[in-house]
């Protein structure tokens, strides 16, 4: 999601949950007190009103006092610190008020406030795992040192109730944030996937478009080349930029077909070994080694043309990557099911923040990169029920990690 997007979200869902919050912290707090002031004993014929020796009806004024604050925040577009300042304000104002009524007097201590569980219990509301353990914490803390302070042992009673009530709110608070995670990841996965039609969708249509007249295009250009055989100059980079033009239209193409794998059983190393033919006379240029280690046993059932790309795609970055020459290590392992296809070169690195970006529509490393073929490569992997990853390390060299699942009981290749 769209960070000021996100931020805007997150801002909108506190304001209406610190609305909330607000309201029924004043409803409860006054609406606790009026009946266990006044009707409660009134029908209990007993003493009707506050404790002597408190703050009185002075502290239902006080108890405003945050309210001005939690408004100007509100407007400023500021919610998320009015939660915690009603909680600090309460304890405060609460501790002040006991203080005032029990301190160095013989009274037995009876304090409590059933507003203490409406903290801990509009936790999950806030989806707030700090705000949950400050108020769990700050209650329990605050009854001991009640018990302390007035000699009382009434508070241990007070303590287990908030224990018990802290254990369901965070088991609900916990289902919150899975609900909220699950919700988030649908989200993205939908975006995702909408955005990749999209792109499909433009890239077939783009590349039909292209296909036709690129073919033509190159036709011609060789015709003229055996026209003017004197003049070898020019032609060779034409036709070289036209390829690579018809690369970047076959990996469009690929992005616009879903599901366009003719899979059979092939052979790993085969298929390996094809690719390294093809590419060695490029990496001798460039004074890079590969070295091959691929177990002869592994077989999978896979599209051979789609699985050579991508291990032509997967060793092109490498060699990308190795500027001054070096060793591209191409080895694999049968695990769990699934050959694990590793290509390790000795290059440049990437950055962590670049890393985990790769594979992402049109988003490259490279300065004259289009940001298609790791995209195809993973595309590609995925049609085949496989995954892959990426470690890198700067100025070390970079790891891409195939795991493809093997074909099972071994297959005829024949």
């Amino acid at each position: 999601m769209n960070t000021t997007i996100r931020g805007q979200v997150l801002i909108s869902e506190e304001n209406k949950a610190i609305k909330l919050f607000i309201g029924l912290f004043y409803l409860i707090y006054i609406g606790y007190d009026f009946f266990y002031y006044f009707i409660f004993p009134y029908y209990l014929k007993s003493e009707i009103g506050l404790p002597d020796g408190g703050l009185g009806f002075f502290l239902y004024v006080l108890v405003f006092l945050p309210l001005p604050v939690a408004i100007y925040l509100i407007r400023k577009g500021n919610p998320f610190p009015i939660k915690y300042i009603f909680l600090v304000f309460y304890l405060v104002l609460e501790f002040t008020n006991y203080f005032l009524i029990y301190f160095g007097k013989d009274i037995p201590f009876s304090g409590g406030h059933v507003i203490e569980l409406f903290f801990i219990l509009f936790s999950p509301i806030f989806v707030n795992r700090k705000f949950f353990w400050l108020s769990v914490s700050s209650m329990i803390l605050k009854y001991a040192i009640y018990g302390m302070v007035f000699q009382s042992l009434d508070v241990i009673l007070a303590s287990v109730l908030i224990a018990f009530i802290s254990v369901v709110a965070f088991i609900l608070l916990n289902r919150f944030y899975s609900y909220v995670k699950a919700i988030t990841l649908a989200y993205e996965e939908a975006r995702e996937n909408e955005k990749l039609a999209v792109i499909g969708q433009t890239a077939t249509a783009i590349a039909h478009e292209i296909k036709n007249p690129l073919s033509s295009l190159k036709g011609f250009t060789q015709l003229q080349q055996e026209k003017d055989k004197g003049d070898e100059q020019y032609y060779p980079i034409m036709l070289n930029e036209i390829d690579r033009i018809n690369e970047i239209v076959n990996d469009l193409l690929i992005l616009g077909k879903p599901h366009t794998a003719l899979k059979k059983p092939e052979s790993l190393k085969d298929i390996i070994e094809y690719v390294v033919n093809v590419i060695k006379l490029h990496a001798d240029r460039q004074k890079i080694t590969i070295n091959v280690d691929i177990e002869d046993s592994s077989s999978l059932l896979c599209d051979e043309h789609q699985m050579k790309q991508v291990f032509i795609n997967l060793i092109k970055n490498a060699m990308e990557a190795m500027q001054d020459g070096g060793t591209i290590i191409i080895q694999s392992e049968n695990r769990d099911g699934f050959a694990r296809i590793s290509v390790i070169d000795e290059g440049c690195g990437i950055e962590s923040d670049k890393l985990m970006k790769l594979g992402e529509p049109f988003y490259t490393t490279k300065q004259k990169g289009t940001g298609l073929g790791l995209m195809v490569t993973k595309k590609i992997i995925e049609e085949h029920e496989g995954f892959f990853s990426i470690s890198s390390e700067i100025n070390k060299g970079t790891t891409v990690e195939v795991s493809l699942p093997l074909v099972e009981n071994g297959p005829d290749l024949k």
